[in-house]
């Protein structure tokens, strides 16, 4: 069933400050899909969340529902934010930022994915550390899967023979390091914690509503 592929589609896209899929946050208000057409409707804590956060989850949303089978148009909305109607029209056009933003560049908004995606690789590392793996290949689970797409997405070596744990920079670092453990652990806290926060605003905002 294509909506099920959809929102099966939908969890691979990740706010990029929570390193949460926007489904599991409950970003995503409404999936409407007729024969090929597919219409997603999306809504965020408040109405300020940060324009470069809100567009990168609208169009990592498109390119995602795009490279589906079976879709043959994709309309994503982003509801009740100030520059929505900016984003809106970008995004469902195969704009960039900049084409949002005139003044922005998209090299500012990659970099900014990049720093919240260190950060993540962080934060992930934290629950694993438990173990005490020779190498990358030895770890396993969710957390670790997504350790592997983080470091893919930065350029670091991923492989099974690499070292299992590095810096938000891809420098190996011992398990045993107790300021890499502080870091890491500290930064898992601060985005447990903005999380919480932003479903508590979306509970409040939206009435608790969840849809999917």
């Amino acid at each position: 069933m294509l909506r099920a592929r959809v929102l099966e589609a939908l969890g691979t896209v990740y706010d990029p400050e929570l390193d949460e899929p926007i489904t599991t946050l409950g970003f995503v208000g409404s999936v409407v899909v007729v024969g090929g057409a597919v219409a997603v409707r999306l809504r965020l804590p408040t109405p300020q969340c940060a324009p470069n956060f809100a567009f990168l989850m609208a169009a990592d949303a498109s390119r995602a529902l795009w490279r589906m089978d079976g879709v043959e148009s994709v309309e994503v909305t982003l509801e009740d934010h100030y520059t929505g109607a900016e984003i809106n029209a970008t995004v469902n056009a195969g704009g960039s930022f900049s084409d949002a933003f005139p003044g922005e560049t998209r090299g500012e908004l990659d970099a900014l994915r990049a720093l919240f995606q260190r950060k993540a690789l962080l934060a992930r590392q934290s629950g694993l550390l438990s173990e005490v793996p020779r190498r990358l290949g030895d770890l396993h689970g969710p957390e670790a899967d997504r350790c592997r797409e983080l470091r893919r997405a930065l350029g670091i070596d991923a492989s099974d023979d690499a070292a299992p744990f590095v810096t938000g920079d891809g420098v190996p670092v011992d398990a045993t390091d107790v300021r890499f453990r502080r870091m890491a652990s500290m930064t898992a806290l601060s985005l447990e914690t903005n999380g919480g926060m932003c479903r508590d605003l979306l509970r409040v905002r939206y009435g608790g509503e969840v849809a999917a």
